[in-house]
């Protein structure tokens, strides 16, 4: 993402205003879906610049690791290679009434949806940004060669 400052400040800034706007859609996916006893997951979003000397190199969100098992559906005596099994005890205890344990934890998918949306959304602001920047930097070299005004 070489260029003048003003472009690596507008991209920063871009970044920036989507790192806000997706830890918003999380939060209110959080709400929706009903995660959380307390608000410890919801307070616990945060973003972070990565930068290379004077470019932006990457975004960093992030929230409490445990988010992940809520979506997941892992935790709280329940391991990701017993879910499997679990689900299967559950249905055997409610079929057939056998006395097998199973946990009544299941995955609550808050996480995956908005992070793969804004994902793409970011790529489509960044691309967009990028191709008005290569056609203005086309038109002022043709206007300065050839002497071409283009109009739009």
């Amino acid at each position: 993402m070489a260029g003048n400052l003003f472009d690596q400040i507008n991209i920063r800034g871009t970044v920036d205003a989507w790192a806000r706007f997706t830890i918003v859609a999380w939060r209110k996916e959080l709400r929706k879906k009903n995660v959380g006893v307390t608000d410890e997951l919801y307070r616990s979003f945060t973003y972070q610049l990565q930068r290379n000397s004077s470019e932006l190199t990457g975004v960093l969100l992030k929230f409490k690791y445990y988010g992940r098992f809520t979506d997941m559906g892992v935790g709280k005596g329940l391991s990701a290679h017993e879910r499997s099994n679990n689900r299967i005890n559950a249905a055997a205890a409610r079929r057939y009434g056998a006395n097998v344990d199973s946990v009544g934890r299941r995955p609550n998918k808050w996480l995956n949806k908005v992070k793969t949306a804004q994902s793409h959304r970011l790529r489509e602001i960044l691309a967009e940004k990028a191709s008005a920047a290569v056609a203005q930097n086309i038109g002022q070299s043709l206007t300065s060669e050839f002497n071409i005004s283009i109009n739009g």
